[in-house]
């Protein structure tokens, strides 16, 4: 597993992250760009990959955590006062929408290397010393990430899970 995973990501490498949105607490990272229509014909960016993650990841630079999957729970101004209305779910409404969105217009991150480990988790490692690690930690059925091949409308799935691997055509 570790190695398909490893051989499979190395795709991305020399990639820009360019976009990111969220579906529920699923981060949808883009890399690359790759245009298409949306409903009333604006172009926006695709990715000429997208990885949708489902399980714990962390974004870090260096010894620190920039940003972790579980801000999506907190609110955008780290130094507000508990909200008990405050709705995580709402578009650049939480600590990881702001972040996120910061990260991308204020760096160029570029994919380096790729690395993985036998439980499903890769780590991205970017230039200047970022570096995206995800970390499965069910032990239950379920979906962990996937790969979208975004190219040429290949719509192409590389899906991680703890049952194992598998691709769609």
């Amino acid at each position: 597993m570790k190695e398909r995973i490893r051989t499979t990501l190395e795709k991305i490498i020399g990639l820009a992250l360019t976009r990111t949105t969220r579906a529920s607490n699923m981060e949808c990272l883009k890399f690359g760009h790759h245009f298409i229509p949306d409903k009333v014909d604006r172009e926006f960016n695709i990715g000429e990959f997208g990885i949708h993650l489902q399980c714990p990841w962390r974004i870090t630079k260096g010894q620190e955590i920039l940003i972790g999957s579980f801000d999506v729970y907190e609110q955008p101004d780290q130094n507000a006062k508990y909200d008990p209305d405050f709705e995580w779910d709402s578009p650049n409404g939480n600590l990881r929408d702001k972040k996120l969105k910061e990260l991308i217009e204020n760096e160029q991150l570029i994919i380096s290397k790729i690395e993985a480990d036998d439980f499903g988790g890769f780590e991205i490692i970017f230039n200047d010393s970022f570096k995206l690690t995800t970390f499965p930690s069910n032990s239950i059925k379920v979906e962990y990430w996937r790969l979208l091949d975004n190219r040429h409308n290949m719509d192409k799935h590389f899906v991680v899970s703890r049952e194992g691997i598998w691709e769609s055509e």
